[in-house]
């Protein structure tokens, strides 16, 4: 049975509660690193599903609000979040369920589609079976540089408010059909990169880039944008801003066109979108999911 977190009749710090138990039990984090979610405003148990196994919540999702740029329209969707299904629980269609509840409650609302990011390349068959298909993809590649003396570009970093700012400002200058948060969830996406050691960088006062650092000498830079274009020359200097680490960097699918650096093309995203919905390119693909919660 698949309910949303409006409809399970507890009180909602024991809401919380559940949800908290099982994502510590399913993704093994701590309860410090789960509360930046649990306690933001991107969570809304409206927006919460969860499926119950003999009247116990047995499995989750979350759905945050997100749009596609395609040229000039916009879709309007959700960002599939948290899959997770109790391990007692699993084998009986848990997951399977709650996607089909969420792709029913977007289209009731009016939606145009949901999406997700797997969390490793076995999941794309999995998910594939319930109508999702892969529509995004990224260009990543691994940089490591020393220290410099002269900079072309100013970096530094900044607080969550210039952030948002940055974000929404770079979106409307972006060329690829992208995938791009809306402006109440920017606040968690920020919290989320700081409790992995993360957080943003100004490029120029124009661009930016939103980082993490879950291992000690890697940095993990989940989106770049700079108005004027992603050179060589930008991807060496912010590599050189955490000098001596491995800086992975993901890009848009377009970037390898110009580029001397030798990116490697991954799938990155599956999408569904609702019946009767075609785009006027189809797939939208090869699209840019942008900052993947992961």
């Amino acid at each position: 049975m698949v309910i949303t977190g409006l409809e399970y009749q507890v009180s909602p710090s024991e809401l919380k509660g559940q949800l908290m138990n099982l994502w510590e039990i399913v993704f093994g984090d701590e309860a410090d690193y789960i509360s930046v979610f649990l306690d933001s405003s991107a969570f809304q148990p409206e927006n919460t599903l969860i499926s119950l196994d003999s009247g116990k919540l047995s499995a989750m999702l979350f759905l945050l609000p997100v749009c596609l740029s395609n040229k000039d329209k916009e879709l309007k969707g959700r960002y599939i979040y948290a899959v997770a299904t109790h391990p007692d629980f699993r084998g009986k269609g848990h997951a399977g369920n709650m996607l089909e509840f969420a792709q029913k409650l977007i289209e009731k609302r009016g939606e145009d589609f949901t999406c997700l990011h797997p969390a490793n390349i076995s999941l794309y068959q999995f998910y594939q079976r319930f109508g999702f298909k892969t529509a995004f993809y990224m260009n990543e590649i691994r940089n490591v540089q020393g220290r410099r003396d002269f900079w072309h570009y100013k970096i530094m970093k900044v607080p969550e408010g210039k952030f948002r700012s940055l974000y929404l400002d770079t979106f409307l200058k972006r060329q690829e059909d992208s995938l791009y948060w809306k402006e109440k969830t920017l606040s968690f996406i920020y919290q989320e990169a700081k409790a992995q050691n993360g957080g943003a960088l100004s490029i120029n006062g124009t661009g930016f880039c939103l980082y993490t650092q879950p291992e000690k000498e890697t940095v993990f830079v989940k989106e770049l944008v700079f108005p004027s274009g992603i050179s060589n020359e930008l991807l060496d200097e912010l590599a050189s801003f955490w000098h001596g680490k491995e800086v992975i960097f993901r890009l848009p699918v377009n970037f390898g066109e110009k580029n001397t650096k030798k990116p490697v093309l991954q799938p990155f995203g599956m999408i569904k979108y609702r019946k009767g919905l075609v785009p006027d390119n189809a797939a939208l693909s090869p699209a840019f999911m942008g900052i993947a919660l992961d």
